[in-house]
């Protein structure tokens, strides 16, 4: 294989290497996003998080 050859071989698995860490990080930072979705965890169980709210209300006003 020339050298030309080899250096377009390299550069065609540079760039498949490429794509897939862009796709991978694009992953990472959806999962990321979506597990610190604060208001999609509010709608998803509102009642968990409302009786969280009023017991540390609670405890908050009793350590007055």
């Amino acid at each position: 294989m020339s050298h030309s050859g080899a250096k377009q071989v390299l550069e065609t698995h540079l760039a498949l290497a490429r794509d897939d860490l862009s796709r991978a990080l694009e992953d990472v930072r959806e999962r990321a996003s979506a597990h610190l979705d604060v208001s999609r965890r509010v709608r998803e169980r509102p009642s968990a998080w409302l009786a969280g709210a009023l017991l540390l209300g609670f405890w908050l006003g009793v350590r007055r």
